[in-house]
């Protein structure tokens, strides 16, 4: 089973999608990107890979344990296996191997229905449960909508979605096929976050989730908020009410913006939002509430619910920060070897060993942090990224690389720190400005 990872299968086409809608927007001038923004949605999904590693063991387990002990029903996963009810001999005119190929057709489609369902209900409840919000913000974040943000995942929001899909072990779904119908589900969902594509045939309208159902889904007007959670299917939100056609423009984002680039802070802030808010209550009614109340909310003496207010996709402003042409292409670079680095880790898993493993994840975290401080320009980021060249050298003595590998990690390391700090002037600067144009009015 840990062999089999559509997703990992899959990467390298998201990215060839990426790159084709990319080509589309140049060649339309739609603007659908930001370098920033975009580097920042794919460190989230850089991030929240490492933490499936992670939590894979933990979450799934679970499910296994009731689907081994508590499951209600056999049901076979693939047409050789056997199970005590289904037809060893010719019925109704069909042979046994034609039945066995129908139950098992009927699992899957069956599994794959019933996990939407189930996904349906985790992501509304996400969207309507405070500390469920906390670990699925993340993909909300963006304030663009293409390619990149599909694969700006939460990293914590799996340590509490597993339990909307243990009803399908009592059910009797083998781990294989729930797994499988679950990297199905999410693969069908990378697609749907473009504004490339506009309406399609009304009768895929009617029984899918589109990319207009899905931009709506991310729009914070005021109507679309908390509308079409569904994954691959929209006839759930049609039945429980939460269903919204596209009609104005959506804006992108979230209702209070993160206004950052950083993908670790990203994962952390809203539980830092939540646990100063308790602290502040003055009741101890309040002081819990706050991690089950709907998002936005806070006790009277703190302000109340936070509103929600109109918004135009013509006057919007997104958070920007804007880098020199060199700062920007080192973020770049970085960030690329982060991700190759860390698909090449994904691809061979099973062959690395764990201290190994474990030392990429941090590395690669420590990575996606600086790297994000720098698309801020963060004054922290001074004293951070030479540590991280640091430990970066460190990693390959301890690890025992030959004079060629220590050459070239050093050689690589070197340079980038005296990149690196040639733009150490415009990291006195916190704010969405342009830090060259307030040095070149200082020095003029």
């Amino acid at each position: 089973m840990e062999k089999i990872n559509l997703i990992t299968i899959a990467i390298p086409f998201f990215f060839l999608l990426i790159g084709l809608e990319l080509g589309f927007s140049w060649y339309k001038k739609r603007g659908l990107y930001r370098l920033n923004d975009s580097i920042n949605d794919l460190s989230a999904g850089v991030s929240n890979q490492i933490f499936v590693i992670l939590f894979k063991a933990i979450t799934f387990a679970a499910y296994i344990w009731v689907y081994e002990n508590w499951r209600i029903v056999d049901l076979p996963s693939w047409p050789s296996d056997r199970v005590s009810w289904m037809p060893t001999a010719d019925f109704l005119g069909v042979s046994s191997q034609a039945w066995s190929w129908i139950v098992v057709l009927a699992v899957w489609v069956s599994c794959f229905v019933l996990y939407d369902f189930a996904y349906y209900w985790n992501h509304r409840l996400s969207h309507e449960v405070n500390f469920l919000w906390a670990g699925h913000v993340v993909h909300h974040q963006s304030e663009e909508y293409n390619l990149t943000v599909a694969l700006r995942q939460a990293s914590f929001h799996m340590l509490f979605s597993w339990v909307f899909y243990v009803p399908l072990a009592l059910l009797g779904f083998s781990p294989i096929v729930l797994l499988l119908n679950g990297e199905l589900n999410l693969i069908y969902q990378f697609w749907i976050h473009t504004k490339a594509v506009d309406k399609l045939p009304s009768w895929f309208e009617a029984v899918f989730n589109t990319p207009s159902h899905h931009r709506v889904h991310h729009g914070i007007n005021p109507k679309y908020i908390d509308k079409n959670h569904g994954g691959t299917l929209i006839v759930f939100d049609k039945w429980f009410g939460t269903f919204q056609k596209e009609e104005e423009i959506p804006v992108y984002g979230t209702v209070k913006p993160l206004r950052s680039f950083n993908p670790i802070w990203a994962n952390l802030h809203y539980w830092w939002e939540m646990l100063e808010i308790s602290w502040k209550s003055p009741r101890w009614a309040d002081k819990i509430r706050i991690f089950f109340a709907m998002p936005g909310w806070r006790p009277a003496e703190l302000g109340g619910q936070f509103p929600i207010p109109e918004v135009n996709s013509a006057t919007f402003k997104k958070y920007d920060v804007s880098l020199p042409g060199g700062l920007t292409a080192y973020s770049l670079v970085w960030f690329a070897a982060t991700v190759i680095g860390t698909f090449a880790m994904l691809v061979k898993i099973a062959s690395i060993p764990t201290n190994v493993q474990y030392t990429i994840f941090f590395l690669g975290l420590v990575s996606l942090l600086t790297i994000g401080g720098v698309l801020d320009l963060k004054r922290w980021t001074l004293f951070a990224e030479p540590l991280r060249l640091a430990a970066l050298v460190a990693t390959a003595f301890i690890f025992g690389f030959d004079s060629v590998g220590m050459a070239v990690v050093i050689g690589s390391c070197g340079f980038s720190l005296v990149w690196f700090l040639y733009y150490r002037q415009y990291f006195s600067y916190w704010k969405d400005i342009d830090p060259a144009k307030e040095i070149r009015s200082r020095t003029a």
